[in-house]
């Protein structure tokens, strides 16, 4: 149950924080008739006659029905310590647009392969559930769903929404894998795991919850929980078995040729393994699910194929902004020796153990530019010797490469931009970081005879 009363006819909402999920929610709370009030640092002009100065002190706005917490204020903030004394209900935007959504529900979390998967799902289901929409922390926020007819929301969920919200009771869950990241907030990956974990309803035995066969074994196995937990993996007692030399995957009860699906590497493999399960569970029929996985193109920015120039394969992965994820998408590559990789940015301060074991497998060459380069740049180079170059942005990394390959030092078929840190060093966000690198490579086409 939801711990907040869903009558807000009249009554004053606080909504910390003028995001995509603070607007979306200022938009449902004026559908409800409440008198909304935001609190945000910048000046928002479409909702100017609902801002407060952000130092407004909590007992200038009482009374309060109810405050909607932005993912990424901390509990710590003020107005929030302040609020929780009183007693004051506060919510995510998810768990507050999840009282008024009548549709049902299959909510994606992960460390990586939450965008794909989400999108991926929706793709899925599509034909058996027409009107079926895709957002959450991914395009469209929960409440925006609220405002129009809508079947199924398959909704991307971060740590940091899981862990602001009550039970949210989706109808299928889906936790893709786990690996450490965003422990400045979480602090360690035992608490980073029991955030992602508040997206199954453990106690209901009608809910269906998807995990990875070696996530299950390690860390929910020993948990009893009461709902129906179905597994993906190349293990044999996995729900979801892949087959990847066979190019199927088979599930209880049908086995898929996934010959034809367009997206590359193992890790697509299980992000289709558990959207195919998901779509079991909706009760998708296994024909419609077999036609469109085939017709999925994937997402801007994940392993997305750039154009060529200069006869070289240019692939972006900018939403690579973690190692776990640029590792998870070069499991496998076959072109190692005739890749260039491309990385760097603001790292997450990993332990890049992973990285160094991955790149002493022999890859041709790796670009490292940004802040990155001084962090790594010393510990790279005794594994890749003068095939690590450092360069300082995107635009010096391909003026690198167009030289290498006209004059033959580099001999390439591929180029992998798989960043593994965060753009912010340099950009907005991964997709300005993306659209650059795609830019750079139409212009180098443009060039060539």
């Amino acid at each position: 149950m939801m711990n907040f009363p869903t009558s807000l006819l009249g009554q004053r909402v606080l909504v910390l924080g003028g995001g995509v999920s603070g607007l979306a929610a200022l938009r449902l709370l004026r559908e409800k008739q409440a008198v909304p009030l935001l609190s945000d640092a910048q000046k928002i002009s479409e909702v100017s006659d609902l801002q407060i100065p952000e130092n407004t002190p909590l007992a200038d706005l009482l009374p309060l029905s109810l405050i909607i917490k932005s993912p990424g204020i901390s509990w710590e903030n003020p107005i929030v310590a302040q609020a929780r004394q009183l007693a004051i209900p506060i919510v995510s935007e998810v768990e507050f647009a999840r009282a008024y959504f009548s549709g049902r529900i299959v909510g994606v979390t992960g460390t990586d392969g939450k965008s794909t998967t989400t999108s991926l799902i929706r793709h899925l289901i599509s034909k058996d559930f027409p009107g079926t929409e895709a957002g959450g922390n991914l395009g469209l926020a929960f409440s925006d769903f609220c405002l129009k007819p809508i079947p199924v929301a398959v909704l991307e969920l971060s740590s940091y929404q899981l862990e602001d919200s009550s039970p949210l009771h989706l109808n299928v869950s889906v936790l893709l894998n786990l690996a450490p990241d965003h422990l400045e907030r979480h602090k360690t990956l035992d608490n980073y795991f029991g955030a992602k974990a508040k997206i199954a309803d453990a106690a209901n035995p009608r809910h269906t919850f998807i995990t990875n066969s070696r996530l299950y074994k390690e860390r929910i196995q020993s948990l009893a929980w009461k709902c129906r937990i179905l597994t993906f993996g190349r293990e044999e007692d996995s729900s979801a078995r892949i087959l990847e030399d066979e190019q199927k995957i088979r599930t209880l009860t049908v086995e898929y040729d996934v010959s034809k699906f367009h997206l590359p590497g193992s890790h697509n493999l299980e992000n289709l393994a558990a959207s195919i399960l998901a779509a079991e569970a909706m009760e998708a029929d296994p024909k419609s699910i077999q036609a469109m996985l085939e017709t999925f193109q994937g997402l801007p920015h994940r392993f997305q194929m750039a154009g060529k120039a200069a006869d070289v394969q240019f692939i972006n992965d900018s939403k690579s902004t973690n190692l776990h994820s640029m590792l998870a998408g070069m499991k496998g590559w076959k072109f190692r020796k005739s890749t260039c990789l491309i990385l760097g940015g603001r790292t997450k301060k990993e332990d890049i153990t992973p990285l160094k074991e991955f790149l002493k497998d022999k890859i041709g060459w790796v670009i490292l530019f940004g802040e990155a380069k001084e962090e790594w740049g010393s510990e790279l180079s005794q594994i890749l010797g003068t095939h690590l170059i450092l360069k300082d942005d995107l635009e010096e990394s391909f003026s690198w490469l167009k030289n290498a390959v006209r004059s033959g030092l580099a001999r390439l078929t591929h180029v992998v931009f798989s960043p593994a840190c965060a753009s912010f060093d340099q950009y907005k966000n991964f997709e300005e970081r993306g659209n650059h690198f795609l830019n750079l490579v139409s212009t180098w086409a443009k060039e060539e005879p």
